[in-house]
């Protein structure tokens, strides 16, 4: 008789269930859905807006008829098998400083290192702030960067944010486009904060929307690329996961970053407010920092989100 009142008693709620009678309570959060191509996502109020980029595949460095290409930049097939995310803006000083709020990130040693000249010395009444808010945050280290990241992923409680990949720059920079820029083969201030002429010393340079001069711009004050990027060229550089591969053509083909040799030096792309327009092309390769180098007001941060 037991028996038969529990099973009973089984079926009973069994069918209350199928029926919408009550639900099962579970702590598990609900499933989210998996970002469509093109589109943004926010995992936090403080975290950087991600857009999706396709999977997909393209030819990574320059042609030899690439005005300004230099040696190093020989072309090969990398194939993207997944999409994956990578944030809409640079890292502001506004995200920055949540992180070093919540002890995430060393803002201390940061604002004392960009106070101190490239000869090592303070740079006293020298010292220029470009501004903070919605500016991207400059003169942390490749380490600092990934303090940040690290930062994210226990905000979020993920372990799928990091820096890009050089290929995975590349790639989202061109945005699918093979000309020496995304937006034609010429430089062009409509497009992007960057300095002088090849041909002239480092510097300020000025036009069309370019107007900050020697200074970076805030995040998004130019035309995104096709792919919805903003500063993929120009305003800051901005630090990458790989170690140094002096050849571009024996870098991983699958997108993913170099992480077996060269490591004494870490990499970096796009351009800065002071840079010339050779290294504004997608295809410049720039590895010229040990990971512990801080205080470049022309150095930032954007971050890459793994996706399921």
């Amino acid at each position: 008789m037991v028996r038969f009142r529990i099973a009973s008693l089984i079926v009973a709620v069994t069918a209350l269930a199928a029926a919408g009678g009550f639900a099962f309570s579970s702590h598990a959060a609900p499933a989210r859905a998996k970002p469509a191509v093109g589109k943004s996502f926010q995992d936090c109020a403080h975290c950087p807006v991600m857009t999706v980029v396709p999977a997909g595949s393209f030819i990574m460095g320059s042609p030899l008829t690439e005005a300004t290409r230099q040696d190093d930049e020989g072309q090969h097939r990398v194939t993207f098998k997944k999409a994956f995310a990578v944030a809409k803006y640079l890292v502001t000083w506004d995200q920055w400083e949540e992180c070093v709020r919540d002890r995430g990130c060393d803002g201390v040693a940061v604002e004392e290192a960009l106070r101190i000249g490239q000869d090592g010395k303070p740079l006293g009444a020298a010292y220029v702030d470009h501004g903070r808010g919605n500016r991207p945050v400059v003169g942390e280290s490749w380490y600092d960067a990934q303090m940040y990241v690290g930062w994210l992923n226990r905000r979020t409680g993920s372990n799928a944010y990091r820096l890009l990949s050089e290929s995975e720059f590349e790639y989202a920079a061109r945005a699918g486009t093979t000309t020496t820029f995304p937006w034609g083969d010429k430089a062009d201030h409509n497009f992007a904060n960057y300095g002088t002429e090849d041909d002239k010393p480092l510097g300020a340079g000025i036009g069309g929307r370019d107007v900050w001069g020697m200074q970076t711009s805030p995040v998004g004050s130019f035309p995104p690329n096709a792919w919805g990027l903003y500063d993929m060229q120009g305003n800051v550089y901005q630090w990458i996961e790989d170690c140094n591969q002096p050849d571009v053509t024996k870098l991983p083909t699958d997108g993913s970053a170099q992480k077996d040799v060269g490591c004494r030096t870490r990499g970096f792309k796009s351009n800065s407010f002071e840079s010339h327009p050779q290294s504004l092309r997608p295809a410049n390769r720039s590895y010229p920092y040990v990971p512990t180098q801080r205080g470049r007001n022309y150095l930032g941060i954007r971050v890459a989100k793994t996706l399921p």
